[in-house]
């Protein structure tokens, strides 16, 4: 699928708005009598047609029902429940192919600043009402296959450098899958000013038209932490939050429970799997490693281990009090 009109539509505005219908005028001094005729029909059958409700079949069915256009509208709500946030691991040309494809798409897709306006380009490539392909296996909270339910947004980025190929059949455990992508020494490309900003400025009116809450602004690995690691350590979360999008625990909350933990220990494993959960990652018993390096990935970035350490924990503690209703610190 090709993008329409993305270079000439700002983002700020809802994606494929319908066109207004737009009669023509026919001078008379020109045309004669009997053009004027047809155009004037011509008019009336377009101005019907915008008049048309999409997907009605008023008009194709006005013999067998009289379609009502003042009644008062049902209660309804968004779909709408989660914004999920892609790199695209190649450049824009390689990734308007990739989006426009088969096999994945997104809502959109924002470019890095481009030469010739000096500005980062939207494409808007898949209607918001509509269900795009770029989440896939994936969990957040209580609600799987998020594609059924997010926003998603691809931005133009590198990615990271790329892994050395396992040999066939060979197995690889958890602890060692977040050594290899989570490495210190593998390089994540960064991002630009300009890029982050248009970001921003992008996604205020999605989470206002969806009223998506801000746990509900997440990234590809957050969601699917046994298979990505987008949009990587990087990314500015804070830079976010601070922008009123996404959540961020209160500093003050992190050391108050950094405190309580060097008093009393951290809680049992099995009670910091469950609290991982609760926030909303999806958690693999068997392999936990994966979701608390994609924990940390986002919010303690500078030290991704896969495990649980006290800082990490108090993070965890902290976000858990502010946006799921848990225990709050209790200052000693």
């Amino acid at each position: 699928m090709t993008p329409r009109n993305c270079s000439s539509r700002p983002y700020s505005s809802p994606p494929y708005s319908p066109r207004p219908c737009s009669p023509r005028f026919f001078s008379s001094r020109v045309f004669s009598r009997r053009l004027l005729t047809l155009a004037a029909a011509t008019l009336i059958v377009l101005l019907a047609g915008c008049g048309t409700q999409p997907g009605s079949a008023a008009g194709d069915g006005s013999d067998t029902f009289d379609w009502v256009t003042s009644s008062p509208p049902g209660k309804s709500n968004s779909r709408i429940r989660h914004l999920v946030l892609h790199y695209t691991d190649d450049d824009l040309r390689g990734s308007l192919i990739s989006l426009t494809g088969s096999q994945v798409s997104a809502h959109y897709l924002l470019s890095p600043p481009m030469p010739e306006i000096g500005l980062p380009r939207v494409y808007p490539l898949v209607p918001e009402a509509r269900r795009a392909w770029h989440a896939g296996v994936s969990q957040w909270s209580e609600r799987s296959n998020l594609n059924d339910t997010s926003i998603g947004i691809e931005i133009v980025n590198a990615g990271p450098q790329a892994l050395a190929p396992r040999q066939a059949g060979e197995q690889e455990d958890a602890k060692a899958a977040v050594a290899r992508r989570w490495s210190p020494s593998r390089d994540f490309a960064p991002w630009s000013e300009a890029q982050i900003s248009a970001l921003i400025t992008l996604i205020k009116p999605i989470i206002a038209r969806h009223g998506i809450k801000a746990v509900d602004v997440v990234g590809h690995s957050d969601i699917a932490p046994e298979r990505k690691t987008d949009p990587g350590p990087r990314f500015p979360w804070r830079r976010l939050h601070d922008a009123g999008i996404g959540a961020w625990p209160h500093t003050s909350d992190v050391q108050c429970f950094q405190r309580q933990l060097a008093s009393e220990g951290l809680p049992s494993h099995e009670d910091l799997l469950t609290a991982l959960t609760h926030y909303g990652y999806p958690v693999d018993h068997a392999r936990p490693e994966l979701a608390i390096a994609a924990f940390q990935a986002h919010f303690r970035p500078g030290a991704i281990s896969g495990a649980f350490d006290a800082e990490s924990v108090a993070i965890l503690l902290a976000l858990n009090a502010r946006y799921r209703q848990s225990p709050g610190c209790q200052p000693t």
